[in-house]
């Protein structure tokens, strides 16, 4: 059986959740008991609160994606090395230089 399901990482959660938390609040404070100019107040407020957080967590993934992409790095440049390395051995057995060739 073939699973169509796509898996999402810590990224997608995050910004699900910030924004299932929005629309949460926003839902909460249109149902308050509370006068217009006191929820609007309170609007600005959480709006405030919500793009700290989410500027956090944005920054917090950026520094993260930073992080694995010097890792990957680091790590491509060793497979680059290992693979010219076996290419020259392998050069060296196909093609072998001119003084062993006369040795024979």
């Amino acid at each position: 059986m073939n699973s169509n399901r796509k898996e999402y990482g810590f990224s997608t959660f995050a910004l699900s959740f910030v924004i299932g938390g929005l629309v949460g609040a926003g839902l909460g404070f249109l149902f308050a008991p509370r006068t217009g100019m006191e929820t609007r107040e309170k609007i600005r407020e959480r709006g405030g609160e919500s793009l700290e957080k989410l500027q956090e967590m944005v920054e917090s993934i950026w520094g993260e994606g930073k992080g694995l992409a010097e890792v990957g790095k680091e790590k491509f440049s060793e497979v680059k090395e290992r693979v010219q390395e076996t290419l020259t051995k392998i050069e060296g057995k196909v093609f072998p230089k001119k003084e062993e060739e006369e040795k024979n």
